[in-house]
Formats: structure tokens, C-alpha cells, sequence
């Protein structure tokens, strides 16, 4: 993995970058076209789609992690009618940052994951044969639909990339008052819930207003580190703002720990229609000697 994690200051936050990996897409020209049923506005129900990832230059653990990413993207980009690559050894972690950005497209609320037989990749005889994992999933992914008027949202973090021991910090822009929430999305498949927590309770923005996490008055930090073992690892924030009409309270809706992905993203349905949100990827790479 690598769990970012964003709690009180004795908590650090970890992040993991997935590399080279393999996506596998079954090629469809229709959004439903791999059998997804349309059974409500909001709800995709039975999308099927595929992942994979050849192992190179990142543990077992990672590459299976990133496959099922890459299936989860697929399927979000199936019931959102948008295209997602295929088929490409991506060598980029920007790439790769990309499949997570796809979460805010739709959201997967039910899941069921297959693997499939080991196999190996080779692009070609030049390069020697490489083990490759293959996932297949059936999800139910659903669909925003917006009940407000535009919030805005803006946001940002102060670098992409951090060595082990940074602080990360986030600029949070609306263009009308909205509470804010902070989530981590982890590298071991889990999500936190970062701000607003037990020690930074107020989370409304006004209208044209800047918030700036971790503040000078906050007493959490977000300090980047790789999980243990490696060397470098890709996460990311979802940064969302949620309409100042509708009467939610993040604290109460969200747990204080981790909790799975789906978990989490069926808890996000209750608000998605009344929010705005961003996915904000980065990397973090393991401190000298660790």
C-alpha cells in the first residue's frame, strides 16, 4: 500500500505510489456495453470490467492493488460514458494517479472481484517475460446528479511529490459558503476522513474565502510517508464541498478510522448530489536509509 493517513499531530499521514503497470479494458464503444443494467438515474448496477498489472519494479502487493484500481477506473468510466486508456504499460505516475482521479466520476457502492490466473506480459521478444495479475470485478457505480446551484470548488496541494518526513498542505478555494470535508484515499484500498476531525471542528467556508489545511492553529499535521517497505507510493485527497443549504455533518456521516473503499463511497452518496469535489494524487518517496 501506502495508507495516507491525516490525523491529530502523533499521527502521520502515508502515502503509496503505484508504478508500470498493465490496464486491461475490454474495448467498448458504449457505456453499458459490458453488461451494465440501468436500473435507477443514479445507480449503474452490474458493470463488468477488467484489470491488470505486471510486476516491475513494485511488490505483489502493489501491482495487485493498482490492477483492481485500473478495473474499478474502467467500470467507473463505463457508467460515466467516458474513456478510459487501455491496454498500456504506463511508465508514469501521473498515469497512474490518473485511474484514481476517476473515483470522482461516479462512485462504486458495490463490488465483487475475481482474480484470474497468473500470467505473464511481454511486449516483445527483446523483453524478458514478467508476471502479470488480472482482476475482473462486477460493480454498482453510482451516478451523481447535482441538486445545487455551482459551489466553486477549487483546490490544491503545496507540491505533487514529497520525500518522507514533508508536511503536505492544502489551499481550499469556494465560490459561496459550503462545509468543507478532507479525505485520504490510501494505498492498502481504505479511505479517512482527515478534517474536520475532534481537533479541527469548523469546516465552513464563506463565499470567496481561502482555508488553508493544516493551519498555524491546527494541531494536526499531515506528514508524508511511504508504508513500510517501500520506496515510493501514490495516494491521494478528495477535497469536497458541500452545499451550505443541505444540513450535513461530515463528522457524524464519516467514521474517525479508515474504512473500506465502497464503504465509504456508499456513505458519499447521502451528500454527492449536494457536493462538489476534487481528487488530488501525489507521490511521496521513502526518506534516505528507510
Amino acid at each position: 500500500m501506502s495508507l495516507a493517513r491525516t490525523y491529530a499531530p502523533e499521527r502521520a499521514v502515508r502515502m503509496l505510489v503505484l508504478m508500470l503497470c498493465i490496464l486491461l479494458v475490454p474495448h467498448r464503444g458504449v457505456a453499458f456495453a459490458q453488461g451494465g443494467v440501468e436500473a435507477s438515474p443514479h445507480v449503474v448496477h452490474d458493470v463488468q470490467a477488467e484489470g491488470s498489472c505486471a510486476v516491475v519494479g513494485m511488490t505483489a502487493e502493489q501491482c495487485q492493488l493498482l490492477a483492481l484500481q485500473r478495473a474499478r477506473a474502467a467500470a467507473i468510466g463505463q457508467a460515466a460514458g467516458v474513456a478510459v486508456a487501455s491496454s498500456t504499460l504506463v511508465t508514469s505516475s501521473a498515469l497512474a494517479g490518473d485511474f484514481i482521479k476517476t473515483y470522482s466520476l461516479g462512485y462504486i457502492v458495490k463490488e465483487k472481484a475475481e482474480w484470474l490466473p497468473l500470467t505473464q506480459y511481454q511486449r516483445d521478444s527483446s523483453m524478458a517475460p514478467i508476471p502479470e495479475y488480472k482482476i475482473r470485478i462486477i460493480a454498482d457505480v453510482y451516478r451523481p446528479m447535482k441538486r445545487i446551484e455551482p459551489i466553486g470548488l477549487r483546490a490544491s496541494l503545496n507540491r505533487l511529490q514529497f520525500k518522507g518526513g514533508e508536511r503536505a498542505e492544502l489551499t481550499i478555494r469556494s465560490m459561496r459558503k459550503a462545509r468543507v470535508g478532507i479525505f485520504n484515499i490510501t494505498a492498502d484500498d481504505r479511505v479517512t476522513r482527515v478534517f474536520p476531525n475532534i481537533h479541527d471542528r469548523d469546516n465552513v467556508i464563506g463565499g470567496g474565502e481561502v482555508l488553508r489545511y493544516p493551519s498555524g492553529r491546527s494541531r494536526t499535521e499531515l506528514v508524508m510517508e511511504t508504508l513500510s517497505g517501500h520506496r515510493r507510493d501514490t495516494e491521494a485527497f478528495l477535497v469536497v464541498a458541500v452545499a451550505d443549504e443541505h444540513p450535513c455533518n461530515l463528522l457524524g456521516l464519516f467514521p474517525e478510522g479508515p474504512e473500506e473503499l465502497k464503504a465509504f463511497f456508499a456513505r458519499y452518496t447521502e451528500i454527492a448530489d449536494y457536493a462538489e469535489d476534487m481528487m488530488l494524487t501525489y507521490e511521496v518517496f521513502a526518506a534516505r536509509g528507510d
